[in-house]
């Protein structure tokens, strides 16, 4: 009866105020509010913080998310009478209890040995006097929580941790919190792989004792050149040799593994251009890079779809197509037959891939990187995407030219004789792997002679990269 009286005379003595307010003019607000329930941002809470509430609650003071975030003291969502009369018990020095709080965590798990912090927070209303809180924990050989909320965590278990309001309403909010064991021992599923060059092998991580919560590793690599090794623990070969990845813990107890890496060139399909093309290595490389992609092809159909034309006699000079445009001559035949096959280059060889690829569905783009850098080059194979390129017969150096007039032009052209075109497949430290369509296979060179004779050429190369 003595409460219900009291709230009564302060809704009398609020009702004045608003009158009086009214009568003398409007009030302006300040915005800049230093804490919640300052709306006037006096530095204090009084009668004028509630008067301001209530205009703002009829209208009277335009509304925005801070002062409205402010004034909202019972957390509501809105500011109205309520919010008020909280002021004036605040201002006439009646006690504001905690009604609700939250706590900034639920339930939650730590490893042994690991910490956190809880805090009360959200205290329901926001001016309530004392929002000091008492920590508890149900077990504290598991985990302890000091006066602050910090926990440490113990041993191995399942504990409850609770917050207590210390203002004589004893309230309570508890999260339950988990201790989980270190990590005892940790492997990975294979110690020794090989990949060709990029491709990829994610690693398979098994902990012990199975309940470990930090499960996450720090990787590396011995040669991140040879292969590379990402967060998850992903590897991929990036050039051939071997490398050493190493895996570790880091839960504290820096646990690690290893796993051996031997990387390879790639596995291409091969394709021989004999005994029916000569000088057909143009389209047994084209062959060899679209089964590599899955495609299906064989070299009879590769070569009708690059265009050719034969040289021919004009005036006792020999003339001929562009070898941008088409193969010039007939690739059933060598270069000294009396119908010679001379060759094609890059431009008319990625048209030609390119409509392979479409009448067979698509999926991929080739695409020209002639005149790219040496380092360009090696980066496609590191990536696995294997490459069309233009050098020598077994990196010969060519004392002899292939010429003729270009029938288009007139101009006279000429070409290093023993020109071969072959996949680019790997590549070490000081060698390159190509796979020669000519009966030969899989063939290693010396780097930099590799390097030169595609320099020799115009660094022609073709790639094929996949559609998105």
């Amino acid at each position: 009866m003595k409460k219900q009286i009291s709230q009564k005379f302060l809704c009398i003595i609020l009702s004045v105020i608003t009158v009086f307010s009214v009568l003398s003019g409007s009030v302006i607000f300040t915005s800049a509010a230093p804490f919640f329930g300052d709306v006037d941002g006096s530095g204090k809470l009084n009668s004028l913080d509630a008067l301001y509430m209530l205009q703002m609650s009829v209208g009277l003071i335009e509304k925005t998310e801070e002062n409205v975030y402010c004034a909202d003291l019972d957390m509501s969502g809105s500011v109205n009478s309520v919010d008020a009369l909280l002021i004036l018990q605040k201002s006439v020095g009646l006690e504001i209890k905690v009604k609700d709080f939250s706590l900034n965590s639920g339930d939650t798990a730590v490893t042994v040995g690991g910490k956190l912090t809880l805090e009360a927070v959200e205290f329901n209303p926001r001016i309530a006097d004392n929002t000091e809180i008492e920590w508890i924990s149900s077990d504290k050989s598991i985990a302890d929580i000091d006066k602050n909320g910090t926990v440490t965590a113990v041993k191995a278990g399942k504990v409850t941790l609770t917050a207590k309001t210390t203002d004589g309403t004893n309230l309570e909010k508890s999260i339950h919190l988990t201790v989980a064991p270190l990590i005892t021992a940790v492997k990975v599923d294979k110690t020794a792989i090989t990949l060709t060059q990029g491709a990829k092998y994610a690693q398979k991580v098994t902990f012990a004792p199975a309940d470990v919560i930090n499960k996450t590793m720090s990787w590396t690599t011995s040669d991140k050149s040879v292969a590379t090794v990402d967060a998850d623990g992903v590897i991929q070969g990036r050039k051939i040799g071997t490398a050493t990845i190493t895996g570790t813990t880091t839960d504290g107890t820096k646990k690690s593994v290893t796993c051996k890496v031997t990387v390879t060139a790639m596995n291409i399909p091969y394709v021989s251009q004999l005994p029916k093309y000569p000088t057909g290595c143009e389209a047994a490389s084209c062959c060899m890079l679209l089964k590599y992609y899955g495609y299906s092809i064989n070299i009879d159909q590769m070569v009708n779809i690059i265009p050719r034309k034969n040289l021919y006699k004009k005036n006792g000079k020999t003339y001929g197509p562009d070898i941008n445009e088409m193969f010039v001559g007939d690739p059933r035949y060598t270069y000294t037959s009396s119908t010679p096959g001379y060759g094609v280059f890059s431009p008319a060889v990625t048209k030609a891939l390119q409509k392979a690829i479409d009448e067979r569905g698509g999926g991929y783009t080739a695409v020209r990187i002639s005149g790219c850098s040496f380092d360009e080059l090696l980066g496609y194979i590191s990536d696995g995407s294997p490459a069309i390129v233009w050098a020598t017969y077994k990196m010969q150096n060519p004392t002899k030219v292939n010429a003729w007039y270009i029938e288009s032009t007139g101009k006279y052209f000429e070409y290093p004789r023993g020109t071969h075109v072959m996949i680019l497949s790997g590549y070490s430290s000081t060698t390159v792997t190509t796979v020669d369509p000519y009966d030969n296979g899989v063939l290693t060179f010396d780097k930099s002679k590799f390097e030169d004779r595609w320099e020799l050429l115009g660094k022609q190369a073709v790639v094929l990269v996949k559609n998105k």
